[in-house]
């Protein structure tokens, strides 16, 4: 969980692949890099104009000029998958660097030569998994399997990692957060699986992985929020 600029971010790695505010912003598997991007944007879609009038005995004035409307701002992150939750879960700043060094490993992962025959079709990150990487009919090549288990190897060990970070330094919510990891990567297994025999395509995996991670999120958010 990375904590900076008073936001959370849940860091969940997949093969499928101090702050004084009483809140703050969390999406699962968000960077502080998307935070920023999706304040700046949600600021701009929540500005709003105003204008101040006095008049008094002495004379008049007026100004105006924009200002940022809350209701909307909180809109616009809500529908980019962040939510505000307790600022008692953002702990120790050995867990953030814990979280970061994760995330980063996970990125450097995903940029290794080795492995661009998986990532020529399959994303980085599921959820960002394209129309044509949905659709695609292929199937596993019998050169792609070395790879793709040693890339399951990889990634197994950063989710590991981050079930392990979840539990060291998250009193309130690491034990839940790590058994949904868990619980998401015994379905990925499965998913894996069926796809090294064959028995499903490539756009067939990109979707399921997509959909374990979807679920992955919204059952960390609902944690989160203590719902």
């Amino acid at each position: 969980m990375l904590i900076r600029n008073c936001t959370i971010t849940v860091a969940f790695v997949f093969i499928l692949a101090g702050c004084s505010a009483q809140t703050v912003w969390v999406k699962p598997g968000a960077g502080t890099e998307e935070f920023n991007q999706a304040k700046y944007a949600c600021l701009q879609q929540g500005q709003q104009p105003y204008s101040i009038a006095v008049a008094n005995r002495y004379g008049g004035s007026a100004s105006g000029g924009m200002t940022t409307n809350p209701a909307l701002y909180s809109a616009c992150m809500e529908a980019g998958g962040w939510a505000l939750i307790d600022n008692a879960q953002a702990t120790s700043p050995e867990y953030a660097a814990a979280i970061k060094q994760i995330n980063d490993d996970n990125r450097a992962l995903c940029r290794k030569p080795e492995y661009y025959p998986y990532y020529a079709w399959a994303p980085c990150a599921a959820r960002d998994a394209t129309a044509g990487q949905l659709s695609d009919r292929s199937h596993i090549t019998a050169a792609e399997k070395t790879i793709f288990e040693k890339l399951t190897t990889e990634l197994n060990d950063l989710n590991a990692r981050v079930i392990a970070a979840h539990r060291q330094y998250n009193a309130k919510s690491g034990e839940a957060l790590a058994r949904n990891i868990e619980q998401a990567r015994a379905t990925a297994d499965i998913l894996r699986q069926e796809y090294l025999a064959g028995r499903i395509t490539r756009g067939d995996y990109n979707r399921r992985r997509r959909d374990i991670v979807i679920g992955l999120d919204a059952e960390a958010i609902r944690i989160l929020q203590g719902t």
